[in-house]
């Protein structure tokens, strides 16, 4: 028997969303019958989306320049989302930024502050308000995806800021399901591997003195036989999970989606 993926009737918020994997996630709810609320800093790009987006889905679709490291900004974008849509039955926590591969002691604090506001502090912050309004809409409950990576369960994989963050993140994803899990709001984290076109190797780049030597080890420790995984599959997974039963009996997971590289 065959089973189709549906996500009609459910408004999903994705962050981040308006390039790379987070657009493609996005399009993958709106294909799947989802009203789909973006956020992104980058206006230029929002422009774009909602240009390309107006054609097909005009009255399924909110994209909203919002600033997640700002709880005004996420509160706004909340708010806005309800208004349109009424409710919010999922969030994927996709926004993220690398760093220089600076080890601890090469590291700036900017960066540090930087990366750590970006890739923590702003899930913490949507993750926030998208369990204060699960809780109190009826009925209430939600599913909320944390993208993590490889660097959320080993430490060389990038430079410290980074793995901190996403390590960081199975910590938020873990008190999260522990306790919204019996008011029917579930969590999960999505640890991926090496991605091809997305935006992230955008701000490694203007991370600034990239650090060569950690970038060798990281290398190094990972065998030089990297494997890549597709958008288009890690989006097809994260609708998966966020269907009512897997999210339910997959709350709290940490799951590893990364083509098997660096091998287990």
């Amino acid at each position: 028997m065959a089973i189709t993926l549906s996500a009609a009737g459910k408004t999903a918020i994705i962050t981040g969303a308006a390039g790379g994997l987070g657009k493609v996630i996005a399009e993958t709810f709106l294909k799947a019958g989802a009203n789909v609320a973006i956020c992104d800093v980058n206006q230029q790009r929002l422009s774009s989306v909602e240009k390309e987006w107006s054609k097909d889905y005009s009255d399924r679709y909110l994209a909203v320049q919002a600033d997640v490291t700002s709880e005004e900004s996420v509160q706004s974008f909340f708010d806005k989302t309800v208004a349109k849509f009424g409710r919010v039955g999922i969030l994927v926590n996709n926004a993220g930024i690398m760093d220089n591969f600076s080890p601890v002691g090469a590291c700036e604090k900017a960066l540090w502050d930087k990366v750590l506001a970006v890739n923590l502090t702003g899930p913490f912050i949507t993750t926030k308000h998208a369990v204060i309004q699960m809780e109190k809409q009826s009925p209430p409950g939600g599913s909320i995806i944390n993208i993590g990576s490889n660097a959320s369960w080993r430490g060389m994989s990038s430079g410290v800021a980074y793995t901190v963050s996403k390590t960081g993140l199975l910590g938020l994803t873990k008190n999260t399901a522990g306790f919204y899990g019996p008011k029917g709001i579930y969590c999960q984290c999505l640890m991926l591997g090496a991605m091809m076109d997305t935006n992230i190797a955008e701000s490694m780049m203007a991370g600034g003195n990239f650090h060569q030597e950690m970038y060798q080890a990281v290398s190094e420790s990972q065998n030089k036989n990297m494997k890549t995984v597709g958008l288009a599959g890690v989006a097809k997974y994260v609708l998966f999970l966020t269907d009512d039963d897997v999210a339910k009996d997959g709350n709290g997971g940490c799951v590893t989606y990364n083509g098997n590289w660096p091998e287990a």
